[in-house]
């Protein structure tokens, strides 16, 4: 199940926006020499890589992070893309995307920029301030990006001859295991990645690009970085928003067990009081059941090489892999509703019916974007260590997934060697820069529960502002039409709570 784990916490959902307008030029920055801070991180503008098709005003660069120690080289190099607000009313404080994951990448490579960021731009013009991308250590256009495809082989492998999960975690142990060999034997800078890295990052990026002050958006672990951001530089925050939010003090990998059995709950409670699922589905738990007991003995073979994922020519559905489904689906936002039809469909033999869902499936497993050795690294240092018998009464606390949960989920023993690790510190007040806490009802890897618990432990009341909303899972911002209204009032007045009328809001899909 640690597959499960590390693919689903990239989280950021990609929405094509607006038409295009006319093309234009790429603009070159106004700074045209590098520019060099006294730690040696240096920013150098270069051409942008992707072709800019609006009328804004768009630059590139890449920042040099600050070496470990005076005279050693930079760690990583980052690429940088800076969308300058030029209308009426224009403000000095730029806001700063923060990429979900950790592992994933901000999609600046030609394709997401060109057919993601231009547009969200334009469609978020009225925040009246220049936008900040870039890539985190390690992902996307970073360099050195680290990854390993021996995770691909083993995604192709347990795909076409699943084993026990037992005997799937012990084959993802040891993939890790040569993976981290391979990279430290490689010279790869492991031990430079860390939320406290990447927030150093982005004030040593803000005061080379002369910026005083900034309003940070971040996504599912992007607000833990934001939030790692405020503590460490309070005085370069105007404002928080706060998507999905993943606060210092929650641990992924100690509530994993009981994240995956919300997520069923969540399901099986849908469709008992949905009139309409029941009618078509009966009793889905106890389809549910049925059919993993089938799978278990009898896996379904799907031929799958017309998808062209690596050398995978048929799946081998089996209860784990459904159970892996069903947890990747729920990630988007209006599907929850879907999948008691997929799981009769599955019961019924119609694949047909329910090639989607394990189409989209399977494109994930292969998704080369994520970087596993970014996510363990960081998320093994950010989080304090888990002991065995902890691990133990987590997996006990759920007799009926504890078949799914070998012990050794927590791969940390391998990416983090420090028993001691005590994880990111917090806030010792409360936080009092207005935040905007956006969170979905649905959401399975990011719960409710912590942004209600968050707000009330972590900020203060007067400055923060809490929403969260019915049907909506990860991603607020990209599944809610009327978040953005929310957003852009607050941007631009982060003393008064913002108001939209989600009333007519129309799902986006």
């Amino acid at each position: 199940m640690q597959k499960i784990i590390w693919l689903l916490l990239g989280g950021l959902v990609m929405v094509i926006g607006l038409g295009l307008a006319p093309l234009h030029q790429t603009a070159k920055l106004e700074a045209a020499v590098a520019k060099t801070l006294p730690n040696g991180a240096q920013f150098v503008p270069d051409a942008c890589w992707f072709t800019n098709t609006t009328k804004l005003s768009v630059s590139c660069g890449w920042l040099h992070t600050a070496p470990a120690k005076p005279g050693a080289p930079s760690a990583f190099r980052l690429p940088v893309i800076i969308m300058r607000h030029a209308g009426l009313g224009h403000q000095p404080d730029p806001l700063v995307y923060l990429a979900g994951g950790p592992g994933s990448a901000a999609w600046l490579d030609k394709d997401g920029v060109e057919q993601h960021w231009l547009a969200w731009f334009e469609q978020k013009y009225a925040m009246k301030r220049d936008l900040i991308l870039f890539d985190q250590r390690g992902t996307g256009m970073s360099e050195p990006a680290l990854g390993c495809q021996a995770y691909r082989e083993l995604s192709a492998s347990v795909l076409a001859n699943p084993g026990t999960p037992t005997e799937n975690a012990q084959r993802y142990l040891e993939v890790s295991q040569q993976c981290q060999q391979q990279l430290t034997q490689a010279g790869q800078p492991l031990d430079q990645l860390g939320t406290h890295l990447s927030a150093q990052d982005v004030n040593d990026l803000l005061t080379l690009l002369d910026y005083q002050q900034s309003n940070l958006l971040g996504v599912s672990y992007g607000t833990r970085l934001a939030l790692e951001i405020q503590r460490l530089f309070p005085e370069r925050v105007r404002s928080l928003t706060l998507d999905s939010l993943y606060p210092p003090g929650e641990h992924l990998l100690r509530d994993w067990p009981e994240l995956l059995d919300n997520s069923l709950q969540r399901l099986f409670h849908y469709c008992r009081t949905d009139e309409r699922c029941l009618l078509e589905n009966g009793d889905i738990e106890t389809r549910y059941n049925t059919l993993m007991i089938q799978l278990r003995t009898t896996p379904l073979r799907i031929p799958v090489a017309d998808l062209h994922l690596g050398n995978l020519q048929e799946l081998q559905l089996n209860d784990e892999i459904l159970l892996a489904m069903l947890f990747d689906a729920q990630y988007n936002s209006y599907q929850l509703k879907e999948l008691p039809s997929f799981i009769r469909h599955l019961q019924e033999g119609r694949i047909d019916l329910a090639r989607a869902y394990i189409d989209t499936y399977l494109y994930h497993q292969f998704d080369a974007a994520f970087r596993e050795p970014v996510f363990w690294a960081v998320e093994c240092r950010d989080n304090p260590s888990i002991s065995a018998a902890s691990r133990m009464a987590k997996v006990n606390a759920y007799p009926h997934l504890s078949y799914y949960l070998p012990v050794d989920y927590d791969m940390c023993s391998v990416w983090n060697k420090n028993p001691q690790n005590l994880g990111l510190s917090t806030n010792k007040e409360r936080i009092n820069t207005p935040s905007l806490i956006l969170s979905g009802e649905d959401d399975p890897i990011t719960p409710t529960a912590w942004a209600v618990k968050a707000a009330k432990t972590q900020f203060a009341d007067e400055t923060a502002y809490l929403f969260s909303f019915r049907g909506i899972a990860h991603s607020v911002l990209d599944s809610k039409p009327c978040a953005s209204d929310l957003f852009i009032g607050f941007i631009n007045d982060p003393t008064q709570r913002p108001r939209a009328d989600c009333r007519l809001d129309k799902p986006r899909k």
